[in-house]
């Protein structure tokens, strides 16, 4: 049996507040006769700051598991490919109703800069080289993606998304990483990163990770006052769907890329709320 080595880190960004500016002018007629010449119009546009500082946010992970392909009986025909140059899709994928599903596109042999077209099957398109979507009903989809190279070359790579078939209720396929408690300051670990777990594993494709949050806190600054409170966490089961494949004899490194400011929500209440938006960045 092959084993090999998984080594998952986890890190936190926290991305700067920004905008985004969108909408259009109607046209409303109003009686006022048409008037000649011209006039300015000067738009201001600005960023309200939120009205506390996050100081700390405290998150305590008691497990994580990640999950092997093959359960809903893969077959070879899952997954093809073809054209002027190689292009992969890195399939099957399987999620829930409704839960973000990272694709990952890939491409050689061909001339860059590379043009992505994904097709997932339910009438949604991308032209991002890795999106993200999710699908609104259950059933098994063909998902597409058409690579075009600088020289207009074509090539392609087809396979299955699996969406809201339930896993088996005795946890077949799943494999513990991590199985004691560890607590991590996220804003400590701005631009840095903290081993998670690290463990040997078969060889072979995995599909799913899944982290236990057994609590969580966050400190702010509000007006100069400092508060702690506790976090509601909407689920302790947090599962991320992002496929990737152990190889014999090396090391596979995925990082977990907390984003704190679409993590936290102030509730009108005044409690927080954490629902945490996770990027995986594989190495």
């Amino acid at each position: 049996m092959m084993k090999n080595n998984i080594a998952i880190i986890v890190v936190i960004s926290v991305i700067a507040g920004g905008f985004i500016l969108s909408g259009c002018v109607q046209q409303q007629q109003q009686g006022y006769e048409t008037q000649l010449g011209s006039g300015t119009l000067r738009l201001y546009i600005k960023d309200k700051p939120g009205d506390y500082t996050i100081l700390h946010v405290n998150i305590t992970i008691s497990e994580v598991q990640v999950h092997t392909a093959g359960i809903l009986n893969e077959t070879e025909n899952e997954t093809s490919s073809g054209g002027a140059f190689n292009a992969s899709i890195n399939g099957p994928y399987e999620a829930d109703i409704g839960e973000n599903i990272s694709f990952l596109g890939n491409a050689t042999d061909g001339q860059e800069p590379y043009n992505w077209s994904w097709d997932f099957g339910d009438g949604n398109t991308s032209t991002l080289q890795n999106p993200s979507h999710n699908y609104s009903g259950k059933g098994i989809y063909v998902v597409n993606l058409t690579v075009t190279d600088h020289n207009n070359s074509t090539a392609w790579a087809q396979t299955n998304a699996y969406i809201g078939y339930e896993e088996d209720s005795n946890e077949s396929g799943w494999h513990i990483i991590v199985n004691e408690s560890q607590t991590f300051d996220l804003i400590a670990l701005q631009n840095v990163s903290a081993l998670l777990g690290e463990q040997n594993l078969t060889a072979g494709k995995y599909t799913q990770i899944r982290l236990t949050v057994e609590s969580a806190k966050i400190t702010i600054n509000r007006s100069g006052e400092r508060e702690e409170h506790t976090l509601k966490i909407s689920s302790n089961k947090i599962k991320l769907t992002h496929p990737f494949v152990i190889m014999e004899n090396e090391t596979t490194v995925l990082t977990l890329d907390f984003l704190v400011d679409q993590s936290i929500h102030e509730t009108g209440n005044g409690k927080f709320l954490l629902k945490p938006t996770i990027k995986i960045i594989q190495e």
